[in-house]
């Protein structure tokens, strides 16, 4: 693979008035006194690519050149087609340059091929090739092995993981973790709105209860005032047909009585006539009696024993005749007495279907038994007293916040069971590609540690706890013990070789096509720091890897693929100059 920067150039910036530094592929070696601008070509590197922090916590107003207002640094990558594909496939041409603007005010930005961009626009587009200029194991700055020995060992996993490409196993592992964890959160608080809910539903189902009795009795007494009106109803109507039957019978009466009277008066009128030609008989023979005729007397006599058993007759009939009539005015009187009460009842009878509601019930109690169970339900709603209307809402909101919370808990429930899974699948995908990864770096840290006739181990802690994972380093030179590492178990040079074999171990293993080091070797001794650099140089010749070394110290070897870069310092400010390639 070609070099990914291919050139470098500083205007304006720390002691540098311009300089432009052209690295290879391959092995990059800078090397010059101290102060003469080395570690300003690393930093320049760095701030181009969009790292925030600067050598020494310098402030960025401190990095402009002395004098000037603005400074400049730039990158040109390298974007030329391998096996018809490009690093950065946005833009179509062999070079892409990505500069930073640095201000006297301390303000500044950056720019892609002279038009402005963002900080993370840049980062974005570095990040296609694997380049994070904020981990210490691709680009490592003077100091980094005093700061590497300090810092925790989860950071360091941290930045081995970013470094290898691999921090997005165990970040989507500690999201997932972090996700079951608010989820068994969300649990835990639906299953208190739950057992408050249903304190609240036990408080209010007394009231609710209440009013639900409250409601049928209500609903009951409706019913029966119902009832009783088609009791009343019916109770008229009986009434109705009782004086319809009794005017029947009076008129069948007053009937029967008027055609008894009609065969008396026939009676009557034939004795009256009968009556009147005996007595015409008598008449007619008293002038005869007189002149002494004997028959005339016995039809005389014989007439006026008839007139006497006629009258007799008479009488009785007509006596009979009165007392008919007296009977008939008596049943008109009453016939007129019970018309009128039936027009009444009518009247009575439609208002009465009038206040009775909904369908005629095929069967009807009596007015008294239904009275009797209206006075009932009157008492037990009386001693049910007043109740709380508002308390059916509020019981069936209580009901149905908690019909809602336990679904909402089955959903949780069913998340979590499902998220546990992911927990436990990302768990075990994490710790063997990390065990994996640990386990390869251990391997090669040993091996680079037996070139200076040391050994090392790397040592994963807290393996099953990820949140708390981290990496402990272990050496032993001349035969002791293998013990941490740390600024008091080790010399400088000691402290040195095993923070350096490590990230040579690690690096084996990074995507990054640009990795450097600045001065890792100020504390070895001649031979060890030339077994480093032999070892570095192995690993850039194997590699598709850039490297850039940076160090005071010319190497006592040579190879014809080395770029040797000698930095001077003039008046007018730092020289780089390639010596040999």
């Amino acid at each position: 693979m070609k070099g990914i920067i291919k050139e470098v150039i500083l205007e304006n910036f720390m002691s540098y008035k311009y300089g432009r530094i052209t690295l290879k592929p391959g092995f990059n070696f800078i090397t010059g006194p101290n102060g003469a601008g080395k570690s300003a070509i690393l930093l320049g590197i760095s701030l181009a690519m969009g790292q925030l922090s600067t050598e020494r916590s310098r402030r960025l107003a401190d990095l402009v050149r002395k004098g000037e207002e603005i400074g400049r640094v730039s990158l040109i990558l390298n974007n030329s087609k391998e096996d018809g594909k490009r690093p950065f496939p946005s833009y179509n041409k062999d070079e892409i340059m990505i500069s930073r603007y640095l201000r006297k005010d301390g303000s500044y930005w950056f720019e892609i091929d002279y038009k402005e961009a963002s900080r993370q626009e840049v980062l974005d587009l570095l990040n296609r090739v694997g380049i994070d200029p904020n981990n210490l194991l691709i680009i490592m700055p003077q100091g980094m092995i005093d700061e590497f020995i300090i810092i925790k060992p989860e950071e360091k996993l941290k930045m081995v993981e970013e470094a290898l490409g691999i921090a997005g196993i165990r970040q989507n592992l500690l999201e997932a973790k972090e996700r079951l964890k608010k989820i068994v959160s969300e649990e835990a608080q639906y299953q208190d709105l739950i057992s408050k809910a249903m304190e609240s539903l036990e408080r209010w189902r007394e009231e609710y209860e209440k009013v639900l009795l409250s409601r049928q009795l209500k609903d009951r007494l409706g019913q029966l005032q119902a009832e009783l009106a088609w009791a009343n109803v019916l109770k008229i109507e009986r009434s109705i047909n009782g004086l319809r039957e009794k005017i029947n019978r009076v008129n069948e009466e007053i009937s029967s009585i008027s055609a008894k009277n009609t065969e008396l008066q026939e009676e009557f009128n034939e004795a009256s006539r009968k009556f009147e030609s005996d007595l015409n008989a008598v008449k007619e023979s008293i002038p005869k009696i007189y002149k002494g005729d004997e028959s005339s007397l016995r039809v005389a006599y014989d007439s006026l024993n008839e007139i006497s058993e006629v009258s007799k007759n008479m009488l009785e009939t007509y006596s009979r005749i009165k007392v008919n009539e007296y009977k008939l005015e008596t049943l008109s009187s009453e016939l007129k007495d019970l018309s009128k009460e039936l027009n009444e009842l009518s009247s009575e009878l439609e208002e009465a279907k009038k206040l009775a509601q909904g369908q005629r019930p095929e069967s009807v109690r009596t007015i008294s038994e239904i009275e009797d169970e209206i006075r009932t339900v009157n008492a037990q709603l009386k001693v049910l007293g007043e109740v709380n209307v508002e308390a059916e809402k509020i019981y069936l909101e209580f009901k149905n916040k908690l019909e809602e919370y336990k679904e909402k808990l089955e959903e949780v429930k069913k998340n979590k069971e499902k998220t546990m899974q992911e927990v436990e699948k990302r768990t075990e995908e994490w710790k063997q590609v990390i065990s994996k990864t640990i386990s390869e770096i251990n391997e090669k840290y040993n091996e680079i540690m037996s070139r200076i006739n040391a050994s090392g181990k790397v040592v994963l802690v807290n393996e099953n706890d990820p949140e708390a994972a981290g990496l402990r380093l272990y050496a032993s030179f001349i035969g002791t013990d293998l013990i941490p590492i740390d600024s008091f178990s080790q010399s400088g040079g000691e402290l040195s070789a095993a923070v350096t074999a490590f990230l040579l171990a690690v690096q084996m293993y990074v995507v990054s096509p640009f990795r450097a080091l600045d001065e890792f070797d100020v504390h070895m001794d001649p031979i060890v720091r030339e077994k480093f650099l032999k070892a570095i140089y192995d690993v850039a010749k194997g590699s598709n890897t850039q490297y850039l070394i940076i160090t005071p110290n010319f190497p006592s070897f040579y190879a014809d693929d080395i770029n040797f870069i000698i930095v001077q310092k003039s008046q007018s400010g730092s020289l780089p100059k390639v010596v040999a390639r």
